[in-house]
């Protein structure tokens, strides 16, 4: 029995980015799940059950992304997630010039396995991707 593709889950509430992320995810074979808030990306966590999350930092607020990393990786509730592998997805960096410095650990939060500033590079975005998918 084969194990199927990668699953993807795709949380950003830009459509346009989710409609130029996904054919570059699909071109390698990973299947694409997509979220465009915080609450229907905790649906999706569960009934999906994806190999790997892509999640935008800033979405109705600030700190969407930074509190749903934090509770996959450290609340009972997603407690089968915890080792999913998240990559936060930011624009910050393209529009105030520098990216956030997290320093989640002051801060008491969990941050992700990778950061990747917008706009992606296909090549840079799913070397990243394979690399946390071999872990």
């Amino acid at each position: 029995m084969s194990k199927s593709n990668p699953k993807i889950l795709v949380i950003d509430d830009d459509p346009d980015f989710v409609a130029a992320v996904t054919p570059i995810l699909k071109s390698a074979l990973y299947e694409v799940v997509t979220a465009s808030n915080p609450q229907e990306a905790r649906e999706k966590i569960f009934a999906e059950k994806p190999d790997l999350i892509l999640l935008d930092i800033m979405m109705d607020s600030l700190f969407d992304g930074f509190s749903l990393c934090h509770a996959i990786k450290t609340s009972k509730e997603f407690k089968e997630f915890k080792e999913t592998p998240v990559i936060f997805v930011s624009a910050v960096k393209e529009i105030a010039g520098t990216r956030f410095q997290f320093k989640g650990d002051e801060e008491g939060m969990v941050g992700p396995d990778d950061y990747i500033d917008k706009p992606v590079k296909p090549d840079d975005l799913l070397a990243r991707i394979a690399r946390l998918l071999k872990k």
